[in-house]
C-alpha cells in the first residue's frame, strides 16, 4: 500500500517490522468482530496507492479507527484540524517528493490538501467517506509534492 498518511505508515510500520498493532487498532477489529488478516493484508498492501473505498469490513475498520484517534464524530463529521495537526510532520518523499527528501509536508501544504477535500462525497458509509477523504487528501499531496 502506498498510501502514506501519516496514520497508515504506522500501521504499515507496525507489520512490517512484526510489531503488534496498536491497541486502538485491535480494539476496533476486535470490538467489530472483523477478520484481523483481511485488514493486516489491507494495510501491508504496496501494490497499491490507495486504500480500498469499497471493502465493507475495512470500511467498518477505518471509521472505529478514526473515531479512536478523533478524526472522525460519530455523526461522520471530519476534525479538520485534528487531521491536519497530526499528520502534517510526514516526509515529503512520501508523496512524490524526492526519495531523500525528509522535509516535513508542513502544516500549509498539508491544509491546503486537507481543505481541498473538505466537501468530498459523502460514501455509503463513514468509513467509506473517511476512505475517500483519505485517498483525496494523498491524492492532493502527490500534485502539490510533484510540482515542487
Amino acid at each position: 500500500m502506498n498510501t502514506f498518511t501519516a496514520i497508515c505508515l504506522l500501521l504499515c510500520a507496525s507489520l512490517a517490522m512484526g510489531m503488534d498493532l496498536p491497541d486502538d487498532v485491535v480494539k476496533c477489529i476486535k470490538d467489530l468482530n472483523l477478520d484481523r488478516s483481511h485488514i493486516e493484508s489491507i494495510l501491508s498492501n504496496d501494490s497499491d496507492k490507495f486504500l480500498p473505498e469499497n471493502d465493507t469490513q475495512f470500511n467498518l475498520f477505518f471509521f472505529c479507527y478514526w473515531k479512536s484517534i478523533e478524526f472522525q464524530n460519530e455523526d461522520g463529521t471530519f476534525n479538520s484540524d485534528k487531521i491536519v495537526k497530526r499528520i502534517s510532520t510526514a516526509a515529503r518523499k512520501h508523496y512524490g517528493g524526492k526519495p531523500d527528501d525528509n522535509t516535513p509536508i508542513g502544516v500549509e501544504i498539508r491544509t491546503q490538501a486537507v481543505f481541498s477535500c473538505k466537501n468530498i462525497p459523502a460514501g455509503e458509509s463513514h468509513g467509506q467517506t473517511a476512505l475517500r477523504m483519505t485517498n483525496c487528501i494523498d491524492k492532493h499531496l502527490f500534485a502539490i509534492l510533484g510540482k515542487l
